[in-house]
């Protein structure tokens, strides 16, 4: 029983050895699920589109857009978010590595009633770091952190939470993501270049 332990313990210490460093060069698109402290009775879903490109080793660019929104009864809440930024990657080891991110960002707001329509929208700075690990050639795991400045309102902080599995290019993966105000879910669907 011991020998057949230990060769599964070295199958999966040799499986995470052997797996290369996460890439910074992806497309990917997924379903959201978002939640607001301060509008609990909406349950916002939708979309959302990423993308990051490799310019060099260790620079990367990186872009994320997301529409969600949610009725109830003649009230309707839509939520357009998008950030952009360019980041600084460290290859910690053969499977790991942990990056540093600057962003520019923008959240609308448009809330549609029975007597009319109420937009408002804020963009904000942030800076965010994060850490990639694939456990194997085909699991990711990673977390992060963020901190954003906003032109007005009060300024967040997050923590990003999620995994992926990689069918060679494509990769399907499960995402959460805390605010100081608000948390999102997204299942999404990637494709590696």
């Amino acid at each position: 029983m011991k020998k057949y332990i230990g060769l599964i313990i070295g199958s999966l210490l040799s499986a995470s050895v052997m797996a290369e460093t996460p890439s910074y060069n992806f497309v990917q698109a997924g379903y959201v699920n978002a939640d607001y402290a301060d509008l609990q009775p909406f349950d916002l879903v939708g979309f959302e589109f990423q993308g990051s490109v490799e310019l060099t080793d260790s620079i990367f660019t990186t872009g994320r857009f997301r529409m969600v929104d949610d009725t109830i009864s003649s009230y309707t809440l839509e939520e357009t978010n998008w950030q952009v930024g360019v980041g600084y990657q460290m290859p910690y080891g053969e499977n790991t590595v942990f990056d540093v991110r600057l962003n520019y960002g923008d959240i609308a707001f448009d809330f549609s009633i029975p007597q009319g329509d109420f937009e408002d929208s804020a963009s904000h700075y942030s800076v965010s770091s994060h850490a990639r690990h694939k456990l194997t050639d085909d699991i990711e795991v990673y977390a992060g952190l963020e901190w954003q400045k906003w032109k007005k309102g009060s300024d967040q902080k997050a923590y990003r939470l999620g995994s992926l599995y990689n069918f060679n290019e494509l990769a399907v993966g499960l995402e959460y993501v805390k605010y100081s105000d608000s948390s999102a879910y997204t299942l999404f669907a990637r494709y590696n270049f």
